[in-house]
């Protein structure tokens, strides 16, 4: 059994949903292993007027029964009714039952006319109800086209409250490192950058093995429960997988722009847009755009892989099997430990950006993130509708920050072009040099921000 970690909002949304006098109809969708299963069955405990019932990939007339012989646990009146959906269901309507049905789509697969049999019970059978229906699914394409777009029989019956639709995402950082407390900070840093936020990944880090015992065992390793998963994960939903893995590949290697990952995969440009907006309905890349630029209007667009895992397994796992093996237990020192911190700065970056938010509160920023524009790029800018504004710059190397790289940042932020006041924010691992403290000490703008600052405002 995984652990129950945070998801305090979802799980409050979920339980104000059940506590509701109305019947309701809701849906739930995330990618697969983000933690589903684990905030349903927690949301239903002690909850003796429920059913929760994890479809998988069969025959309506195996679905049925096996959703059967869960319900009549609870509403045992169900083995008296004629075995199909509409009959089986209007009776948990009458019993006000709270139903979960996790992996919709797989129900859907093997009956196309259940939707239609819930739309219609919907429609005529819940006026005096207080029924639940929650629908839950990873194929997220699959959850709008059955529930949530134009078209679709449920259409329009989803709950209105702002807990009728909503998606599980990776857990926080600050919920992540509960699952490995005994880390110091900097480890802290470097396992949320590999394993990310997703609590089937996390479940599988042993908190007593360092960062390299358990990149090892559970991922270098032919045997480890890690070592395939994004493998499993993509084939599971999607067609042509190797060009998703070569878009993959190529974004981990540090191409960002459409062009550039184009040219270094060989996918045609007329289709190139079709496989990134896969990726990006499944959570697994995301578009990025200067802060200071309307998303909507800008054409800098970069991509990246927003699942840390995901990320680190196409970098250092994805194709390099084999030499693996050929390094046996020194692999990772060998051919990973080099690089890793190269690899972990970008996820740190972001946990820069979080924490500048608690940090410089009184800016109370409207926005934050990276900036970008003809070969001058700053790590953090947070914007305010004040006379002021934050530029910052985040290292995450062995040494510490340097004179140089506040130089730098003053001179790219210079082509913000943004009259405004500047408040610069610098963040290091590993701490800074003499001349960067004494120029903190002497300037009023100047903020200097260690490891130790930047965790403590995250957890």
């Amino acid at each position: 059994m995984e652990d129950f970690i945070d998801r305090k909002e979802e799980l409050d949304r979920l339980k104000s949903l059940f506590n509701t006098e109305e019947p309701e109809l809701a849906v739930v969708y995330g990618r697969r292993r983000i933690g589903k299963t684990a905030l349903s069955t927690e949301a239903l405990k002690e909850r003796d007027n429920s059913v929760y019932f994890q479809a998988v990939e069969t025959t309506k007339k195996d679905q049925l029964e096996s959703f059967i012989s869960t319900a009549k646990q609870n509403f045992p009146g169900l083995i008296d009714l004629r075995q199909e959906w509409e009959p089986v269901l209007k009776h948990l309507i009458q019993e006000d039952a709270i139903v979960v049905l996790d992996e919709f789509p797989y129900l859907v697969d093997s009956d196309e006319s259940l939707p239609s049999v819930l739309q219609k019970l919907w429609d005529h059978e819940t006026g005096d109800s207080q029924a639940k229906f929650v629908l839950t699914g990873s194929s997220i394409g699959m959850m709008h086209d059955i529930a949530l777009t134009g078209g679709s029989p449920l259409y329009g019956r989803v709950s209105q409250n702002p807990n009728g639709e909503f998606s599980i995402d990776q857990l926080p950082f600050s919920a992540a490192a509960e699952f490995f407390p005994n880390y110091t900070n900097e480890e802290k840093v470097l396992a949320f950058s590999i394993f990310g936020g997703t609590p089937h990944y996390l479940n599988a880090i042993n908190s007593e093995k360092n960062i390299a015992e358990n990149i090892q065992s559970g991922i270098l390793s032919q045997n480890g429960a890690l070592h395939s998963e994004p493998e499993t994960v993509l084939r599971m939903e999607l067609d042509e997988v190797n060009r998703y893995f070569a878009i993959l590949k190529s974004i981990s290697r540090g191409n960002r722009s459409r062009n550039e990952i184009i040219n270094d995969t060989g996918i045609e440009q007329s289709s190139s847009g079709y496989y990134l907006d896969r990726l990006e309905k499944l959570h697994i890349i995301q578009k990025d755009h200067p802060v200071t630029e309307d998303p909507r209007k800008s054409r800098k667009t970069r991509y990246r892989i927003r699942d840390q895992f995901f990320k680190f397994w196409f970098r250092f796992v994805y194709g390099q099997t084999t030499s693996y093996d050929m390094y046996g237990e020194n692999a990772y020192e060998d051919l990973i430990q080099p690089e890793i911190g190269d690899f972990a700065s970008e996820t740190f970056e972001h946990l820069c950006q979080e924490a500048a938010v608690n940090i410089h509160s009184d800016l109370r920023f409207r926005k934050i993130g990276r900036w970008w524009r003809k070969g001058r790029e700053i790590d953090i800018v947070g914007l305010t509708n004040e006379n002021e504004i934050l530029v910052g710059e985040v290292k995450f190397t062995s040494s510490a920050l340097g004179y140089n790289t506040l130089s730098k940042l003053e001179e790219d932020t210079k082509q913000l072009n943004i009259d405004k006041d500047k408040r610069y924010a610098l963040f290091s691992k590993n701490g800074f040099k003499k001349s960067v403290k004494e120029a903190a000490k002497e300037r009023e703008n100047l903020y200097l921000h260690s490891l130790d600052d930047i965790i403590g405002n995250l957890t």
